[in-house]
């Protein structure tokens, strides 16, 4: 084991290796693959190389949630150096005759980890080796390195492994070290895996990595992965059937397969197996190595057999650390080789990509989106930030106009032309649904991102007058607050409502709701108030009137949310202010169950949802502890998808919580869970059983099984929105995100089914014949009472990814008006 880390193991072709620059082993102490590195002493070795060589130069991109530094190395001859901002420049203008930029990508997932060690390689052997080969390449190539796209995910495996290592090292599978606890290393700190991140740009590490990129547009991208200790290596080209349609197909039918020479010579110098074109599909745009497809350049996926720790058992050989490491430095050679062998073949790519794109802009029907919400600044401006981030180009609308049967007013709503640069990626974040070879997917089989924000937008197919190209996101117009004696109003159709609320709450402010519309004339204006506007009075308050006027006005002007003063209580239409249908918004206290069984992705959701866009905190209890909690702390408990505890005490416990006032909000299987185990009386769909079985053959299993699996797709639901739940909508049609397989009946009591999908309620993606039955009808949220108290079910994940700002507001909206929901007899009372 110990001889991995010397250059006979990892690079024995290697000629001439300057001795001034260390090598892994010598800056760490131990060799490379006997130990898992932590991710600052692997930035730091990264500092010390271009401290040592005038071939590399680091630049910190940004910092992770977990305030861990992001760097990549610019690595390239000293003569490149000396121009390379020339360089950059130009490349982003597709020259020709400058060195050719490309980037190496490593560790996504956290839990992973071969590739940052085989980083570190590379980096030493770009930074060391003096062979010819290796001087051309810096004389014709700028090669990016990044070491690590996810340092929290990393740093949390590393502690694990090496605090488990064994000495002697145990390669049992079922020793604790290859066995993580809840949640394990692939996410990042709040348990979202990145490597779905690149096309959303939710978190930090994303977003930085982004900006990177499009100051660069390298032609390669690499992603370098791990898969089950049994498996070998794999490399592109993927599964055909599985390529995105959009992208032309150039890429997958000669570039893949060209490049796929190089891999395989690489590994075969060193006698590993692999495997291509089995698995993996490239239609997601969020991938680390599908990005790059959608702006003239080529992603590469490698999965390497995981040791998971240092050295594992598997059903030949046991695989160690270091044999991990080998390999992925391996590929990334073997990338650098293919890139400047076929850097003719990447021109002739991005040449063709964009001729390509332009002719498919020009031959479309449509000619232009438009979009945007009057109501909800924070929405539209979220959405009008994602474009931008992809380099979308943006305008505001020069001048009103109709569309798909809706009106969009200048000054109020933007458009996207179809006939832009990146036209590829415009489709991409609109286009509802594309063209599949396939019914089995990886992942999700639509990603429409104006329907994630359910965002009101309209197909242009004729001629439109757009206005200026937005250079940043617009600023939100903020209306200055008149202090008021009497009380304060707020519509809150805005998204960033719920943070107010928080906000005001958490300054000793009494929030209350109203459950029914009004409308009032303010300022010699007639202004109408949906069902939820707040309404502040001044004198139900335990802060004085100067304390609130102040408060108010902070929070209107961190937020947006408008907020205007009047002086009467008598409305003119509707209810009066003093009703009683005006109830109090009861602070939320939230509890979330996490630990094993529970989905960590959505538990994460919720987490980062009400941390970083609510400023809410929420108690993460592991469910081992669940027995010893005081239930009566909290007036909320979120459950995401899992699997529960289903013992009398525990189901009873939060029964009798319930009874006495509590809101449980539950997520699909969790929801499930609610009705099987009593906890509710609805009823989930019986789902039809084949009473004729079709014999199959066996190898066709796979296929056929996973054409059953809803992957993710996009439906349509009917919101009831005088229910506190669709409180802020003025819509009843919303789009809504499916991955799985919860369908729920609709309540017997007919006011319960708060949101149901329509007859035909898929908008976009794949959905086997037989479970569109199961969907259409199906109710997407239900409420039940149970005396003090109330359970809300989704069948659905609202927090997906963090993207889905449309049907997240439906989630907070259970969370703070969650608990003004009573029975249908009760619609009159409070209750708190």
């Amino acid at each position: 084991m110990l001889s991995m880390g010397q250059a006979d193991y990892f690079y024995p072709s290697a000629k001439s290796l300057n001795p001034k620059i260390p090598t892994p082993q010598q800056f760490l102490g131990y060799p490379i693959g006997s130990h898992h590195t932590r991710h600052d002493k692997i930035v730091e070795y990264f500092k010390l190389l271009d401290q040592l060589s005038d071939r590399f130069v680091v630049e910190e991109i940004g910092k992770t949630i977990g305030e861990r530094v992001q760097v990549v190395a610019k690595v390239t001859s000293p003569a490149n150096h000396s121009r390379l901002e020339d360089i950059r420049k130009k490349n982003l203008e597709n020259s020709t005759d400058i060195p050719l930029v490309i980037q190496l990508g490593f560790n996504v997932h956290g839990n992973e980890p071969s590739s940052s060690e085989a980083a570190m390689l590379t980096a030493y052997y770009l930074a060391a080796s003096d062979d010819a080969e290796t001087m051309k390449w810096l004389d014709e190539m700028v090669i990016l390195v990044d070491p690590v796209y996810n340092p929290d995910g990393r740093d949390r495996h590393t502690h694990w492994a090496n605090m488990h290592k064994g000495s002697p090292m145990v390669a049992d599978p079922l020793d604790r070290e290859h066995n993580e606890a809840w949640p394990g290393g692939r996410t990042n700190h709040y348990w979202f895996d990145l490597n779905r991140d690149w096309f959303l740009g939710v978190h930090p590490e994303s977003r930085n990595r982004i900006q990177f990129f499009h100051q660069w547009r390298p032609y390669v991208m690499t992603d370098h992965h791990e898969m089950g200790s049994t498996s070998t290596f794999y490399f592109d080209p993927g599964k055909y059937t599985s390529n995105n349609p959009v992208v032309p197909a150039f890429l997958y039918d000669v570039v893949h397969p060209r490049f796929a020479e190089y891999f395989s010579k690489g590994m075969n110098s060193i006698g590993s197996m692999y495997f291509t074109e089995e698995a993996f599909d490239k239609l997601y745009p969020g991938y680390g190595s599908s990005y790059v497809n959608f702006y003239g350049g080529i992603g590469f996926l490698f999965e390497q057999a995981s040791s998971r720790g240092h050295v594992q058992e598997t059903t030949t050989i046991p695989i160690t650390f270091g044999f991990t490491i080998r390999n992925q430095f391996t590929a990334s050679l073997a990338t650098i080789r293919g890139s400047i062998g076929e850097k003719d073949l990447l021109r002739k790519l991005r040449q063709n990509f964009y001729s390509s794109a332009m002719a498919q802009a020009k031959a479309s029907p449509i000619k232009g989106y438009v979009f945007g919400d009057p109501k909800d600044a924070t929405r539209t401006n979220a959405f009008i930030n994602l474009l931008r981030m992809h380099q979308i180009e943006v305008y505001e609308l020069g001048q009103s106009i109709t569309a798909g049967n809706k009106t969009f007013e200048k000054g109020k709503t933007y458009i996207v032309p179809t006939e832009q640069t990146n036209y590829i990626m415009v489709r991409s974040a609109f286009e509802k649904d594309i063209t599949y070879r396939d019914s089995t997917f990886y992942d999700a089989s639509t990603w429409s991102l104006v329907h994630a924000f359910n965002m009101p937008h309209a197909e242009v197919r004729g001629a439109f007058v757009k206005g200026n190209l937005l250079k940043e996101v617009p600023t939100k117009q903020r209306v200055p607050v008149v202090k008021s004696s009497y009380a304060y109003l707020a519509d809150i159709s805005d998204y960033n409502a719920h943070r107010a609320i928080q906000q005001l709450q958490s300054l000793g402010v009494i929030v209350r709701s109203s459950t029914r519309a009004f409308g009032m004339n303010v300022g010699g204006v007639d202004r109408s108030f949906p069902h939820g506007s707040l309404v502040l009075s001044v004198q139900q308050q335990k802060i004085n009137e100067e304390k609130l006027f102040d408060a108010i006005q902070k929070v209107s002007a961190e937020t947006g949310l408008e907020f205007v003063s009047v002086e009467t209580g008598l409305t003119g239409r509707g209810i009066d202010l003093g009703s009683g249908s005006v109830r109090t918004v009861v602070p939320p206290k939230v509890l979330m169950p996490i630990g094993n069984g529970v989905n960590s992705a959505e538990a994460g959701e919720v987490w980062h949802l009400l941390d970083q866009r609510i400023g809410l905190p929420v108690s993460k209890v592991d469910l081992q502890n669940f027995g010893r909690v005081n239930l009566s702390n909290y007036t909320t408990i979120v459950m995401v998808s899992g699997a529960y505890p289903t013992d009398k005490p525990t189901i009873d416990k939060i029964k009798s919580w319930v009874q006495a006032g509590g809101t449980l909000i539950t997520f699909k299987t969790a929801s499930e869970w609610a009705i099987k185990n009593g906890i509710v009386k609805e009823k989930l769909v019986q789902q039809d059983t084949a009473k004729n079985i079709k014999r199959i053959d066996y190898e066709n299993g796979p296929d056929t099984e996973g054409a059953k699996q809803i992957g993710g797709s996009i439906f349509q639901v009917d919101l009831d929105i005088t229910n506190p739940i669709g409180f802020g909508f003025s819509d009843r049609k919303v789009s809504i995100y499916r991955n799985g397989r919860t369908f729920l009946k609709p309540s017997k009591v007919p006011y319960n089914t708060v949101a149901q999908y329509t007859a035909t309620p898929l908008i976009g993606g794949y959905i086997h014949k037989t479970d569109i039955k199961n969907v259409a009808n199906s109710a997407a949220i239900l409420f039940s009472t149970d005396g003090a108290g109330r359970v809300i079910l989704f069948s659905d994940n609202p927090n997906f990814r963090g993207t889905w700002y449309g049907t997240n507001k439906l989630f907070l909206n259970a969370l703070y008006f969650g608990p003004m929901i009573t029975a249908a007899t009760n619609f009159g009372e409070e209750g708190e």
